[in-house]
């Protein structure tokens, strides 16, 4: 603050005379520094705050959605880290603001006494004492508003970007299903999921879908049947299931679905014909499916070609296994004649 002082002594010492006009000005200029310094610091708070803010809150949706002690540790303490660091912020804004306060109010004692006020130096005192302006309210809104919607921002990113039944990348699904035929084309179908959820999120709830006229129940890993409601989509049945419990990240998650339906197989000139189609949204699916014929069936033909193809209790019975990646189906075929309508039992 030298410069000022320095011109405010060459304007009150030139050849004897007064500028009060030029005198004035210095003043003014001298305590306008501190009001810029004030400024400076404020904005340096107010970036900070921004980017404590929005890691915060990163940090926060990891926390709870943590699935190992580690992870837990780790953003916990980097929560913890951020929100001290805010604090700190704010503590040091006040003290620095404190200090520029003290160092307005010194320099303007000394203005008013090289200025020669020394009687009326209360007087000049008043009249540019006041707080610090700092920021305008404009760009005070401005800051808030960056600061808000950034972290509505993080966490909107981190909401939308997990959905349940759309998993992580290395996530993968197991399906065990059993499907068991009888001679009028109706049948009833077991199938067991068992996954672990890698979502960011918890979940109370998972849908699927099933064929339009098929009763269904679904159980969960104790045998305990879940609540569900149905909706037409696609010309298919769209099943929405409420789990009992919460399923957390890192929590592998089981259930048992059971459908029995009037017309699982079709009946076409004397051959009927089962097939079925599959696909689910985790990056490795494994699939089986064993299927159960009527007693004494006499298969057509099999798409693809079946692991295993064996007689129990009389039922030809096939079992399909595959790998298939992110939405990608999984379909199986089968043709079969029953005793009454193979070509042997209708020949005279």
């Amino acid at each position: 603050m030298t410069e000022f002082d320095d011109g405010l002594a060459e304007a009150l010492g030139q050849n004897g005379s007064f500028d009060p006009g030029k005198a004035e000005e210095l003043k003014q200029n001298a305590l306008a520094a501190f009001d810029a310094k004030m400024k400076k610091v404020e904005r340096y708070l107010r970036v900070y705050l921004c980017l404590c803010v929005w890691l915060f809150v990163f940090s926060l949706f990891h926390f709870f959605h943590s699935s190992t002690t580690k992870a837990l540790l780790f953003y916990g303490l980097l929560t913890f880290i951020f929100f001290e660091t805010t604090v700190l912020m704010k503590l040091w804004y006040w003290i620095m603001n404190d200090k520029i306060t003290v160092l307005k109010e010194i320099k303007q004692l000394q203005l008013a006494r090289i200025s020669g006020d020394e009687g009326d130096a209360t007087t000049g005192i008043d009249r540019l004492r006041g707080p610090l302006r700092g920021l305008s309210r404009r760009e005070r809104t401005a800051w808030w508003a960056a600061l808000v919607c950034g972290a509505a921002l993080v966490g909107a990113v981190k909401s939308c970007g997990d959905t349940y039944w759309q998993p992580s990348s290395d996530a993968s699904l197991m399906s065990r299903g059993c499907v068991t035929l009888a001679a009028d084309g109706s049948g009833s179908a077991v199938t067991e999921l068992s996954s672990v959820y890698q979502g960011i999120e918890t979940r109370d709830s998972f849908s699927f879908f099933a064929p339009r006229g098929a009763v269904l129940r679904v159980a969960d890993s104790h045998g305990r049947e879940l609540p569900f409601t149905t909706l037409l989509q696609d010309g298919r049945v769209r099943c929405e299931v409420r789990l009992m419990r919460t399923v957390f990240p890192g929590q592998r998650f089981s259930c048992t679905q059971v459908q029995e339906c009037p017309d699982f197989a079709t009946h076409e000139g004397g051959v009927w014909t089962y097939s079925t189609e599959y696909s689910h949204n985790y990056a490795t699916n494994e699939f089986s499916e064993t299927v159960v014929l009527p007693a004494g069936a006499e298969i057509v033909s099999v798409d693809p070609w079946p692991v295993a193809s064996f007689i129990l209790s009389r039922k030809p019975t096939v079992r399909f296994e595959a790998t298939r990646g992110r939405n990608e189906p999984f379909k199986c075929a089968i043709q079969y004649r029953l005793p009454s309508q193979s070509p042997a039992a209708t020949s005279p």
